[in-house]
């Protein structure tokens, strides 16, 4: 065979070995790439998880829902695209259909984006139900839904029994203390107790009462006060349907304001340096935080009653009293004022008697 020849054999060999190659290797991956794999998961499986923890309360005439905002899906997801909620209700007629079937249908969707008719605090929702006829109990429940039209489980069952809520209490009215609002209304008959609301002069009332649980007098203390603040105050009955608690409307709200009435301590520390601008006199400075400044006040020995040499309240603990006359005696003594609106005044320091006899 010749050279050529070889060359020729050799090249086709060659050839072969590549195309075989190319064929096989194809063949050959996915053999060693593939591993097992679980079956994929639906979207339509991917929902948020069911709400468990739904209340519901009755104020100014009202139904209102309130729930947790959720967080993840059922596969353990986050959920990131909660879109809203839809409103389940349905009722049974009186005691007596405890334990019946239950029914209920879609009355209201709450769509997050819009922010109508419902609100949010502290990553709760709230939304409220009226229109609702007296003897009968409802029932609630709530989906949420992801942006796909996925819904959740229900929500756990609330129920209401709805009754016409109680007239509001009369004679209503407050007593401004130091630090402190008494607050006093008449007893309305058949009330299960009351609640009562706070808030700043020409503000709404908070949607929670300042008392955690009814109020079974009628009389309440409130010591959570700053004075001199106006606050608004209202008073609503409470009545119970079954296990229900039934609140009614306002009361006609008042403005309080409470007073600081309790004056500083007397000044103490008073001395007098005559010199040659005048009489000086310095003092210590009060403890007490709401001091705001200071009088002060002098007569004759012989005169009856002191007379106030500042018109402005002093600020510092010392004073200049450049109207008196050398070889004078003179009785002095100092007030402190606190910052509260009738600027509440202290008693009378001790008082100093000094001359004035200075010498160049």
């Amino acid at each position: 065979m010749s050279r050529d020849a070889g060359v020729r054999l050799g090249g086709q060999a060659s050839n072969r070995r590549i195309f075989l190659l190319s064929v096989l290797i194809p063949l050959f991956i996915p053999v060693v790439s593939c591993g097992k794999k679980a079956p994929p998961v639906s979207f339509d499986r991917i929902v948020p998880e069911a709400i468990a923890d739904m209340e519901a309360s009755v104020r100014e005439g009202r139904v209102i829902l309130q729930w947790s905002l959720p967080e993840e899906n059922t596969d353990g997801s986050d959920l990131v695209d909660l879109v809203g909620f839809k409103v389940l209700r349905g009722f049974l007629e009186g005691e007596e259909c405890k334990g019946c079937p239950e029914r209920v249908v879609p009355i209201a969707e709450v769509d997050l984006a819009s922010g109508e008719n419902h609100w949010i605090e502290a990553d709760r929702v709230f939304w409220a139900d009226k229109g609702l006829q007296a003897g009968k109990r409802y029932i609630y429940r709530v989906l949420a839904f992801n942006r796909r039209g996925h819904f959740s489980q229900e929500s756990n069952k609330v129920e209401v029994l709805w009754d016409i809520p109680p007239s509001p209490p009369e004679q209503f009215r407050a007593v401004a203390g130091d630090g402190m609002v008494e607050l006093m209304w008449a007893p309305v008959e058949k009330s299960a107790g009351y609640n009562l609301y706070r808030s700043g002069r020409g503000e709404d009332f908070p949607r929670r009462p300042l008392n955690p649980e009814p109020i079974e007098d009628t009389y309440y203390r409130d010591t959570r006060v700053v004075n001199d603040r106006d606050y608004q105050y209202a008073v609503r009955s409470i009545s119970r349907a079954g296990e229900t608690l039934i609140e009614g409307g306002n009361s006609i709200p008042i403005i309080v304001a409470p007073v600081d009435l309790i004056p500083p301590s007397p000044p103490t520390g008073l001395v007098a340096f005559p010199l040659a601008r005048g009489m000086e006199l310095r003092w210590i400075a009060n403890p007490e935080s709401d001091v705001v400044g200071y009088r002060v006040y002098r007569r004759s020995p012989f005169e009856p009653t002191f007379v106030r040499l500042t018109d402005e309240i002093v600020r510092e603990t010392s004073y200049v009293d450049r109207g008196v006359r050398r070889g004078e005696e003179y009785d002095y003594s100092v007030t402190a004022i606190d910052g509260s609106r009738h600027q509440n005044e202290s008693a009378f320091s001790e008082l100093v008697r000094v001359t004035y006899t200075y010498i160049q």
